[in-house]
């Protein structure tokens, strides 16, 4: 259970310890970076830069790391910008490694993605903290080292609801009552897909997923990571309306609630999570 909510719990932040929230002016730029994972675009230059204090939940009253963030738009279209620092790159995912004692191939549970997420208000109250006792829902965009850095991030919705709904777990609020939380792709194709292991030795490891081109409200978000052997580096890009029900809206005359995650080794250890950022519009 504690793997399968790994990249839900990472954007969720202690309430007790939450930090003050954080503001930030998004700068109106003439054209947008490119979504490359190098950040070297005219258009970042213009962006002011955010520190976001970071840390495992557990730490989070005192949170030891941070996240540099940045985004930008230019009335079309929306851009971020992430970077954090992480020694060891993790771009494989779910590997199945053949074992001869057994004849079969076993999926490597070591075998994790780095990855990072931005979390949107969509409905209700926006709160970082996922067992906060308000229903609402967010609109998350998850970017994956394997699974989601091909040019399109993992586009997803989670729906927090005091009555049990579809595909739901329950879980104990804050305030000791229910909640249902439920982690729903959005409308279309991922960019990537759970295989099955081969039945027969094909070699000592296989791919336990792949690629494939995302469609519908699944290839809203672009994005791409690049790491340069001590951090990660990634941009997003989406329309600011995208007409999809399952997407945040970002209306330029009004703010945006927001969240940061960032993971070394996703669904296993160091999870560090933000506080809630209000986004403004210039």
């Amino acid at each position: 259970m504690m793997k399968a909510l790994a990249l839900l719990a990472g954007l969720a932040a202690l309430a007790q310890g939450a930090p003050p929230d954080m503001n930030y002016s998004v700068a109106k730029v003439d054209k947008l970076p490119a979504v490359d994972g190098k950040a070297d675009d005219a258009a970042w230059a213009k962006a002011a830069e955010l520190v976001v204090k970071i840390d495992k939940i557990d730490d989070f009253e005192k949170p030891k790391n941070k996240c540099i963030l940045k985004a930008v738009h230019d009335g079309d279209s929306i851009c971020f910008l992430l970077v954090w620092e992480d020694k060891t790159k993790n771009d494989t995912h779910g590997t199945f490694v053949w074992k001869d004692a057994k004849g079969e191939y076993e999926a490597d549970e070591n075998d994790v993605e780095d990855a990072a997420s931005l979390a949107f208000a969509l409905e209700g109250k926006f709160n970082p903290d996922m067992f906060a006792p308000n229903p609402s829902k967010w609109d998350v965009w998850e970017w994956q080292a394997f699974r989601a850095n091909a040019g399109h991030a993992k586009d997803r919705h989670h729906v927090y609801s005091k009555e049990r709904i579809e595909k739901s777990k329950k879980f104990k609020a804050r305030d000791d009552s229910d909640i249902f939380i439920t982690r729903l792709d959005d409308e279309g194709t991922p960019p990537a897909k759970k295989v099955e292991a081969p039945t027969e030795k094909k070699g000592d490891r296989v791919p336990g997923f792949v690629l494939q081109a995302p469609s519908g409200s699944g290839a809203d978000v672009a994005a791409k990571g690049m790491h340069d052997g001590t951090k990660w580096t990634v941009e997003f890009k989406r329309k600011l309306k995208t007409g999809n029900a399952d997407d945040a809206v970002f209306d330029v005359t009004r703010t945006m609630d927001c969240a940061v995650a960032v993971f070394d080794n996703a669904e296993k250890r160091e999870h560090e999570v933000s506080g809630k950022i209000i986004l403004k519009f210039q």
